[in-house]
Order: structure tokens, then C-alpha cells, then sequence
């Protein structure tokens, strides 16, 4: 009796699990549906028509993943930056990009799943010895680190730089907010305007409609954003370093000079003074000094004390080339008039090359401190 009741509900059931597994495929389908990711691209921006933009798309453990993450492992730094829904620990991670600097890689997390981290994706964010450029790390550290247990270690963030650049040009002073990537390309790249047309049409696209990053296959145009946005990464960290290292540099230079270039020198004198601050490092406080005075003129200023800092594009003064300070704001310093024939050789700048002299007594060196070899 049980089992032909069984048997009697058998196809009821059948038929009742087969409506389930419809309903399921229809809801996939429809997080997946292309068609709505062509209308997306067509309706909000076009595809970005560079033919220097190439990347790779990895969506298969097979083939490309494997040799992908071994040409990555030998790199010495990459750019990285991640898309998806909502990216924080709560959100939903689709993909990750990384740039070499002879590829981009488009890592299919949505399709790949956590495994693609526990396959190499984990080693490599995590390897000390391979710098990871990022514009923004926060909430990218945060999805990594709580739903993939991937801490990132030595990255380099390209949004930190800018704020620090922006206030040593300032002289100390800082901006009232950060700086998107876009914004940062344009004022420290150049980047021209199509590439930036695009890419702030495109943010402001996938802003309105995150869930497009769930699309598969992907709209090119999506494909094309997120292969931009770490393409100029280690671009864009190089010349942020060597616009945070110009004092240094310019210091650097002064003190290979310091003692080379004068008419002669007396040892003792040299070492009296040698563990003293030279006036050439002392000349950095007058020159913050001058730098917040041009800024104060430059930049409005909000109820905070902050500076307000425009849209690149609007900007008066060009940030790449920073301040230059003109030798006439310096206070002048004392310096030693050359007489004779090293007066007439030093009246075009050029300093006589003069041979080490045992007879050379006469102390006629003035303190390091009187003597500024600076050019700013």
C-alpha cells in the first residue's frame, strides 16, 4: 500500500522538480543575458577604438591560466585593480585585472570562482618581492583579506602618492579631497582626452548599473575599461616617484658638488663643518616656505583649512612641473669673488679644474654654510 502511494506521486513529484530546474536555468540565464549586455554598451558608451589596448581574458584554468600566473611570479611589479558589485568585504568580486609591463590579464573571478586564488592568484598578491600598484587600496584590501583570506602586501597606492605629491608641491599643505584614477592620469599622465572621455563615461555608466560587471559574456566596452584602468598603473607610479623625489635628487646633486667644484679647499675646515646642517639642506625650509605662500594664491580654501583642488583640466598651474623657484626669492648669500684669470673663466659659469696643491696653506674656503651651490 505505501509503495504504490509512492508510486502514484512519483510522476507528480518529477514533473514538480522539472518547473523547479526551468525556474532556475531562467533566473541564470537572465544574470548572464548578453543581450542586455550589448544594449548596455550601445545605450551608454561606445567601444574604445585603440588598437594599442590588448589584453587577455582568463576564464579557464586550462591553457591560459598556468602561464599567466608564472609570467606574473617573475615580474618585479604590477599594476592591479578589481571590479564588481559593491567591492568590500559584503560585495561581489567579478574580476580582477593585472598589468606586466608587456600584458594585461583579465581574471574572470565570477566564472573562476575562490579557486583561481588558491591556484596562484593568493601567491602572487601576497609575494613580498613583487610590488603591487594600486589606485585606492582600501576596499579592495578589505574583499581580498575577509571573503579570500588574501592579505596584500607591498603595494604602492597610486591615490596616497597624489595627495602626498599634491602637499609637497603645497608646502606642506593639504587638498580638500582625493583624486579619482582618471583625474590622476590626466594630471600626471596626460592622458589624452578620448582615453579619458571614456573612462569617466564608462564610470559613470557602471555607477548607475553595477551589475553589468555579471554580464557574460562581457560587453567589449567593460572589457576595454577594465584592461585602461591598470594599463598606465606602473606609468603613473614612476612619475609620481620621481616627482616626490625632486628635492631629494636636486640635494643630492648639490652635494656631489659641494666641495668638488670650489677654487680650493682646506681640509680641517672641511671637516669642522662637516657634521653640520649645510645652508644647501637649510634653503628647504625657505622654499616650503614659498611653496604654501603660491599655493594660499593659487587654491580657494574651504572651511577646514584645506585646499580646494579643481578638476585637472581647470587647473591654472600645471602640477608635473611643480615650483619652480626663482634664484631671487632665495636671500642672497655671500659668496667669494674669484680674481684674475679664474674671474674671467668663471664670468660663463664654468668653474677651473684645478690640480690638488701640497702648498695650498692658505685657508680660502669660506664656511660651508656661506656657500650655496642650489639651482631650483
Amino acid at each position: 500500500m505505501c509503495s504504490s502511494a509512492v508510486l502514484k506521486f512519483l510522476p507528480l513529484f518529477k514533473d514538480r522538480c522539472t518547473k523547479l530546474n526551468v525556474i532556475a536555468v531562467d533566473s541564470r540565464d537572465k544574470l548572464e543575458d548578453t543581450t542586455a549586455g550589448k544594449n548596455f554598451g550601445e545605450q551608454h558608451f561606445s567601444e574604445l577604438e585603440d588598437e594599442s589596448l590588448k589584453y587577455a581574458v582568463i576564464d579557464q584554468f586550462h591553457q591560459k591560466f598556468g602561464p599567466a600566473i608564472f609570467h606574473i611570479k617573475k615580474q618585479s611589479a604590477i599594476g592591479v585593480a578589481v571590479e564588481g558589485i559593491d567591492i568590500c568585504r559584503f560585495g561581489k568580486l567579478c574580476l580582477i585585472q593585472i598589468a606586466t609591463k608587456d600584458q594585461i590579464y583579465l581574471f574572470d573571478i565570477f566564472l573562476l570562482g575562490p579557486v583561481a586564488f588558491k591556484n596562484g592568484l593568493k601567491m602572487v598578491l601576497e609575494d613580498s618581492n613583487i610590488l603591487k600598484v594600486i589606485h585606492d587600496c582600501r576596499l579592495v584590501s578589505d574583499c581580498l583579506y575577509h571573503q579570500y583570506r588574501v592579505d596584500l602586501t607591498n603595494v604602492f597606492d597610486t591615490q596616497v602618492a597624489d595627495v602626498l605629491q599634491f602637499s609637497f608641491e603645497a608646502g606642506g599643505l593639504l587638498p580638500n579631497c582625493v583624486s579619482t584614477l582618471e583625474e590622476s592620469l590626466i594630471r600626471h599622465l596626460s592622458l589624452p582626452t578620448t582615453k579619458a572621455q571614456f573612462l569617466q563615461r564608462s564610470a559613470h555608466a557602471v555607477k548607475d548599473n553595477p551589475k553589468v560587471w555579471t554580464y557574460r559574456p562581457l560587453p567589449t566596452c567593460l572589457m576595454q575599461r577594465a584592461g585602461l584602468e591598470v594599463m598606465y598603473l606602473l606609468s603613473l607610479r614612476s612619475v609620481l616617484m620621481d616627482k616626490l623625489m625632486v628635492d631629494f635628487t636636486t640635494q643630492v646633486d648639490n652635494y656631489l658638488s659641494m666641495y668638488r667644484n670650489m677654487p680650493c679647499i682646506n681640509l680641517g675646515s672641511a671637516e669642522h663643518y662637516s657634521m653640520e646642517l649645510p645652508y644647501e639642506l637649510k634653503e628647504l625650509a625657505v622654499i616650503q616656505r614659498l611653496r604654501r605662500e603660491d599655493a594660499m594664491k593659487s587654491y580657494k580654501i574651504d572651511e577646514k583649512g584645506l585646499l580646494v583642488r579643481p578638476h585637472p583640466q581647470s587647473e591654472k598651474i600645471s602640477e608635473s612641473e611643480g615650483r619652480v623657484i626663482n634664484t631671487d626669492d632665495i636671500p642672497e648669500l655671500e659668496s667669494i669673488v674669484p680674481s684674475g684669470e679664474n674671474a674671467f673663466e668663471m664670468q660663463n659659469d664654468e668653474i677651473p679644474f684645478l690640480e690638488p696643491s701640497p702648498d695650498c696653506t692658505q685657508d680660502l674656503c669660506p664656511p660651508l654654510e656661506r656657500v650655496s651651490l642650489s639651482v631650483f
